[in-house]
This record gives structure tokens, sequence and C-alpha cells, in this order.
């Protein structure tokens, strides 16, 4: 198919009435969900063109009651149940690799990456592009449209003509339902967005764009630390006053191939931390929110099992969850023909007992013939000024067998010096020790039966310095499977899912069989859109010496068998009012626990937006007069004046630490880059802690050619 050409300018406004939009085709859409093929309840008109230097989406998006459409969000890169049209686009048409767009009737946008052929079944949304959209509501419903510049997406062509894979889909919010194109049918995960299935589209006349953006900022900021009572005498505070200066810059080397520079990085207005609680042996993932770490994320990806990997950013700029200053340094990341490239160096600052350290990344993997078979490997170093280091390196592959079936192999060590950061391990006696191996195969599929069987192999030394690896010696076996059946529109029920999972930890150095589970579970997907879970949970767990837990329980030696239920419950995001619920009750080692949550939101207009999250925990051990109740609550409330300023606060508790945090900010986004952020910050604790007030201003201004 050829992409045509807009005949003429057109005026980003969202109102689709230039002679060069007429001149366009409509592509013809089909339902996706509730019902694929299924009559559309809503007209819905989508045309896709380009001016030899953009890509244009023009959408008019009738709806019988106009005043019902969704419309939540202000805000970049959130999205709060609204009513969508998105663009999918494959600029390499390599089948594995995507960019995502969609606007909302208000205007506000989201993007994000797809990788490995949506194999996550999830997008990766930390991505932000440089794109516009405009919306406006009508007497008919909305009608939108966007424009990508082609340095955006990061084709290439050199003889003026590119081939790339595209989608476009609009979702109903209120219905549950989705307009898709090309009629991808829902087999697998997000199937309307998977790489592979997207239709190919020519372009002719284009020209490959590079860019180059200059982000410069100043900050200025003023702290108060009161310190616990037992260091000093009442109301002696410590004042700082803050203020510094750097800059980000990014020029793109080739169309597809782009160097991230940075000088005195800062991360002054990125969210705090969710406040977590630990009731295993195992230490806590915490996802990664600055953004300079979450551009292309997923060239950097190694995975390992769970949330293992073997670079995790954050293990850059953080020491227990307190930064550490970023001096500078750089990144590259994009692709040279069939080869993904992604090169990361950044030197922190001396922090406490801390050196300085230098960090290093370099990830390579090459797509084969099959485009969703890739190999790969990843080498990363950390080295202090101290002179201790830890380097480690990998080896993976993804192979498509036949169908949806794929295998996965991975490989990994690490080596550090003798002076370890680690001083309660001794040094590996033996090569292998410092290594871990994976093997897994899988059936890739949403409806009918999809499965996974995997094992898995970690030294006792294995410690990726730049990495998160939970566990260390141990041989692993997970397996899973799900049936999914989807159903017609008209019944009560859309989807029903019946399967379980089962995992087994056996220690390597004496083959103790530390810990197994089997959980099966079924589900249901309502013709509303709300969703139930129901899980059983049977685990063996040996404890070979006491474990202590957070709260201060600890769990004596001996062998625990419990059995456990639980049931999940969510709505769909399309409602104002809506809310999700957990709980989950049974045998906690030698004794028993409860663990609830609760997770509301109202949106009732674009200007505001609460969200609030609690969860509960009652742990009991009769037998040793023990308890424990901890409690965690989250509110999120959003201010939204128009697309451009907006105010968000996030309050926490945890009765645990006894401490309350609070985390204000006030952004002016004045055009993509050049923004003015007010932040204000504090955490409360008890008289044994300290408490901290930061207030900061901080103002960005990209410069772009």
């Amino acid at each position: 198919m050829h992409l045509p050409r807009l005949a003429g300018p057109v005026a980003l406004d969202g109102l689709i009435d230039e002679a060069a939009w007429r001149a366009v085709a409509p592509v013809p859409t089909v339902v996706y969900e509730p019902a694929f093929g299924g009559a559309p309840s809503q007209r819905t008109e989508i045309r896709v063109a380009h001016d030899g230097g953009h890509l244009y989406l023009a959408a008019r998006l009738r709806d019988t009651e106009p005043a019902e459409v969704r419309a939540s969000s202000l805000y970049r890169d959130e999205y709060a149940g609204d009513d969508t049209v998105g663009l999918i686009v494959d600029p390499f048409n390599d089948d594995s690799t995507a960019l995502w767009f969609y606007t909302m009737p208000t205007g506000a946008r989201v993007d994000g990456t797809v990788s490995s052929d949506m194999a996550s079944g999830e997008p990766d949304w930390s991505w932000n592009g440089r794109w516009e959209a405009a919306a406006q509501r009508t007497r008919d419903g909305w009608s939108a449209e966007m424009r990508i510049p082609f340095s955006t997406l990061g084709f290439e062509s050199d003889t003026g003509n590119v081939r790339m894979g595209l989608s476009v889909y609009r979702w109903l919010a209120r219905q549950s339902e989705r307009h898709v194109w090309p009629p991808i049918p829902p087999r697998w995960p997000r199937a309307y967005a998977k790489p592979s299935k997207l239709r190919d589209v020519a372009l002719t006349g284009v020209a490959s764009r590079r860019a180059l953006t200059v982000t410069p900022y100043v900050l200025l900021g003023y702290s108060v630390r009161s310190p616990p009572e037992a260091e000093r005498p009442r109301g002696l505070d410590v004042e700082a006053a803050a203020y510094s200066a750097g800059a980000d810059a990014k020029y793109g080397i080739t169309s597809n191939l782009t160097l991230d520079v940075t000088v005195n990085t800062d991360f002054a207005q990125v969210e705090a931390d969710d406040e977590q609680i630990n009731l295993t042996r195992f230490p806590l993932f915490y996802p990664e929110k600055r953004q300079f770490f979450l551009e292309r994320p997923g060239i950097f990806d190694f995975a390992l099992s769970g949330d293992g990997r073997l670079f995790h950013s954050r293990r850059i700029g953080l020491a227990d969850g307190e930064p550490v200053a970023i001096l500078g340094g750089a990144r590259l990341a994009g692709r040279a023909g069939r080869w993904e490239i992604g090169a990361l160096d950044l030197q922190t600052a001396e922090s406490g007992a801390l050196p300085s350290e230098n960090f290093g990344v370099l990830r390579l993997r090459r797509q084969l013939d099959d485009p969703l078979s890739s190999v790969g490997g990843m080498l990363t170093s950390r080295i202090g000024l101290d002179g201790r280091y830890n380097v480690a390196y990998g080896a993976d592959g993804i192979i498509h067998v036949v169908g949806d079936e794929f295998l996965r192999l991975t490989w990994a060590q690490s080596l550090r010096s003798l002076r370890s950061a680690r001083p309660d391990e001794a040094e590996p006696a033996r090569w292998l020790d410092s290594g871990r191996a994976l093997l897994a195969w899988e059936r890739r599929r949403a409806a009918g039966l999809s499965y996974r069987a995997e094992l898995g192999w970690a030294g006792e030394a294995f410690d990726p310095g730049v990495g998160f690896e939970p566990y260390q010696g141990y041989r692993s076996a997970d397996l899973s499977a799900t049936q999914e059946w989807l159903f017609d529109a008209g019944t009560p029920v859309r989807a029903a899912w019946l399967g379980a999972e089962g995992e087994a930890f056996q220690r390597s150095r004496d083959g103790l069989l530390e810990a197994a589970e089997a959980s099966p579970f079924v589900g249901l997907t309502f013709a509303s859109g709300d969703e139930l879970e129901l899980v059983s949970r049977h685990r063996r767990e040996e404890v070979p010496e006491p474990l202590l837990l957070d709260g201060g329980i600890e769990v004596p030696v001996g062998r625990y068998a419990v059995h456990r239920a639980g049931a999940e419950f969510s709505m769909p995001d399309g409602r104002r009012l809506r809310c999700g619920a957990s709980i989950e009750a049974g045998g906690f080692y030698d004794g028993y626990s409860l663990s609830a949550s609760l997770s509301p939101s109202w949106n009732p207009s674009p200007h505001l937006g609460l969200g609030g999250e609690y969860r509960f925990d009652a742990i009991r051990f009769p037998d040793r007069g023990t308890s424990l109740d901890a409690h965690i609550a989250r509110l999120r409330l959003r201010l939204g004046f128009d697309i451009h300023a907006s105010l968000s606060a996030f309050l926490q508790y945890s009765s645990l630490t006894e401490r309350t945090s609070i985390n204000v900010r006030l952004r002016h986004h004045i055009r993509e880059g050049t923004d003015l952020w007010i932040v204000y910050d504090e955490r409360l604790g008890d008289a044994a802690a300290a408490r901290e007030r930061a207030l900061l201003l901080k103002y960005t201004h990209a410069i772009a050619r």
C-alpha cells in the first residue's frame, strides 16, 4: 500500500476541514474488541498521509452521545480512562520494534515504544518523542490530528523511498470498544500493536532527518533539615541554599542512531518512589522514574528471571534511595542495519563513604533472517576511584522456532575486585560460581493456549554491579500455562481464562529445596469491562536460618507448608469513578496473614483527577504471641489548568516507618523540552527521624535545530 502525500498544507487544529484531507481516503477500520469483526457502535474515519517531512493522522470520531465522550486528562504521558485515537509505526520495518503515539479529546499526548514484537504484552510508555497533536470536541463526537516529524521516526532513506509498518486504532472508553486497521485478530496480547502484524506501507519522495537539541537548565532551591531529637537540641535546624546549572544535548548521528550528552545531570522534578513493605526474603525492586534513563530503555534490556536484569539504571546516581550527583556522561542508542546498539558512560561524584565511580554499559543485539529472532550481548562495568571494580557480561538469544513458539537462551557472568563491595561474601572458588544461565521455551499468544517453561541457575558469587539480581546460589524451574476463551458480543462474559503457575528453587551447594509453589487461577472479563481473578497458592518453604522481615518480624528456622487464597477485581479505565480491590489470606510461615488493598480513582473533568491507594497487612503468629499490622496509604491529586500548566501532589504514609512524605510539583510546559518546574518536598517521621523540607525552582530551555 502506498501512503498518500498531502496535496496541500493543513493546519494542525483538530478540525480536518482542508481540501488536502478530503482527497485522502479513510482506512477501513474493523472492531477489534469486545468481539472481533462485530458491528461498530459508532462511526470511525481515520486518514493517514505524509508531506515529505512529517507523518500525519486525521480522525473524525463520531459518537451518538457526544456528551459521554471520555476526556479526563490534560497531562503529557498520563492516561485517565479517556477516549483515544492512536498510531503505531514500525519505522524500520523490522517486524520487532515500533513507536506508539496517541491523543485524546483534550489534545493531551502519550507516546511509547514497543520492543521484541510485543513479547511482554506491554509497551514502554517512558519514551518521549517530538511530535504534535490537536483535538476538538464536536456536535457529533470529536476529531483529532497528529503531526510526527520524520526525525522522530528515525528511518533511513537514501533513495527518497521508504517502507514501514503501520496500524491505527480508536478506543471508545465507556464501551470498552476498539476499532483497528489493519484487521489484526486478537490472538496475541495487544495484537493491533504487534510490529510483525502491522500493514506495510510505502512512502515516496521523503528524506530522513537528523535532529540536534540542546537543553540547558538552571536550578535554585532552599532546604531545611531538622535533625532527630537525639542528635541536636530541639529547634536547631540546618538550612542550605542550592543552585546549579547543567545541560543535556541530543544529536542524531544518523537518522536512527542518537547521541545524548549530559553535564551535571539533574532529576529534581522526578516523583518520589512508592513506599513498599517487604514480607519476603528477597530485596524489593523499584522501577526507574528518571527521564534520562527512560529514553529507549528497551535497547538496554537484558532480562534475567523475574525482576532480575544485568543492567538496572537505578544502580547509577542512587544509593539506598538517596541521590548521588552525576557529573556527566554520554549515551548512544539506536540502530545500524540489523544491529541495535546501546552504549552508556556516566561518572558519579563522591558521596559520603562512596567514592566517585564510573559506570559503563555496552549492549548489542542483531536481528536474524527471521525478524522475530535475535542474538546479542551486554558488557557492564562499575569502577571506583578507590580501585574497586565490578564487570559483568552476558550473551542472549531469542529464537523463533515455529508459529508462536519461542526459545530463549541467556548466559551472564560477573567479575569483581578482591576488595568487594560485598565483603560478607567470599571470592568465588570456581569460575562458574559467578555465572548465571537461563533456558526458556514459551508460546506467545492471548486467545487459546499459552505456556512457558523455564530453567535457571545462578552461582553464589553472581553479583552484577550495575544490575539487579535478587537470588544467588540456586537452581530453579518455572512453569505456567493459560487457556483463554474469547466470546461473541452480546454475551455477559467477554473473556475467560484458566491456568496455573508453578516454581521451585533449589540451593546449589547442598541441593536443599528452599521453596516450591503451585498457583492455579481462574479469571473473567465481563461485558462491562470489569475483571475478576481468583487464585489459590500452595507453598512449601525451607528457612535454613532465622529470617528478619520488615517491621522486625523474625521467622525461625524450619520447614513450612502454607495454603492461601486470593481475589483481585478491577474496573475499566473508561469510568470516571472506578476502583480496584484485592484480598489474599492464609498461612504465613508458622502463622497466618491477611493482605488487602483498595485503589479508587475519580476523574470528574479534564481539570481534576484524584487517585488513592491503601494497603493493609495483618500478620499473626499465635504460638509465639507476635503480630504486626502495617498500613500504606497514597493519595495523588492532579489539577490541570490546560495542556500547558498543571499541578500534581503525591502524599504517602507508611505505618512501619512512621514516615509521611509530600511531593508537590507545579509545571508550566511552554513547548517540547522547555518547562518551568516548582517542586516542594517534605519528609516527616517520628522523633527518631530527621524532618526534611525542600523548595526547588527549575527551568529547562530546549534549543532545537
